[in-house]
């Protein structure tokens, strides 16, 4: 009988699926948009809180 995902195992496949698709978009990511997805589909950070650090981001230039 197949055991359950981990929960490392499911964020793994979420960010393979996010990183291929961009890639697939000719949009590849960078390492900072790799870690910022990566803290979103883990938990440590909303959604909103990432866009906020985009909206700093650029705001500042």
């Amino acid at each position: 009988m197949p055991t359950a995902p981990t929960p490392k195992t499911v964020h793994d496949q979420r960010l393979a699926l996010i990183e291929k698709s961009s890639a697939l978009a000719y949009k590849p990511l960078d390492d900072e948009a790799i870690d910022r997805a990566r803290r979103i589909v883990n938990g440590t950070t909303t959604p909103d809180a990432a866009y906020a650090e985009l909206d700093a981001k650029y705001a500042a230039g």
